[in-house]
């Protein structure tokens, strides 16, 4: 009866999430065409790394290293516009080592997804701050295991970014694309 269960709840997982065409069946998870997805539903996709890159290999000053990937949907934006529905992007987020003068990727720590559909983002916990149709996930380097389940971190980085869509790197994404 367990078993049944579970395939019955992966059945509808698979086949009737996300609201939108564009999402493989093992990126639909939590969410149901009445019940969009909020902070944390979102999983880490499982062929993202075969995606493009939205930017060159980030490293920042506290001696971190970001790979950002995004998936074809998102790569479909113009300069100047809104991401689509559907659009999902993918840091990775490294500790680094130093090799000569260079910092090299070390461990992977965390990844994080960030998705947009339609209606998605505004069922947020009181204080939280709206980013647009935008959610949230983050998890252990495991790619499973939740890193957190309070996202204002996430919300606060990118609240100031609304003429960007709410997305980091925007400029930076479309001089790379070109």
């Amino acid at each position: 009866m367990k078993l049944r269960t579970i395939a019955l709840a992966t059945m509808v997982a698979t086949s009737t999430l996300f609201t939108f065409g564009c999402m493989s069946s093992s990126e639909a998870r939590k969410s149901t065409a009445s019940t969009p997805p909020k902070d944390g539903d979102i999983p880490v996709p499982a062929d993202y790394q075969a995606w493009p890159k939205f930017v060159n290999t980030v490293e920042k000053s506290n001696g971190q290293i970001r790979e950002i990937y995004i998936n074809k949907i998102g790569m479909k934006a113009n300069k100047g516009e809104a991401f689509p529905y559907g659009t999902i992007t993918v840091m990775e987020l490294y500790s680094s080592k130093k090799i000569g003068d260079k910092l090299a990727k070390d461990k992977l720590s965390k990844v994080f997804v960030m998705a947009k559909g339609r209606g998605w983002g505004q069922n947020l916990p009181a204080g939280s701050q709206p980013n647009g149709e935008w959610v949230y996930s983050a998890y252990k380097a495991d790619t499973k295991t939740p890193a957190t389940n309070d996202f204002s971190t996430c919300r606060g980085c990118h609240t100031p970014l609304k003429s960007d869509d709410f997305v980091a790197r925007y400029q930076e994404h479309f001089d790379f694309k070109d």
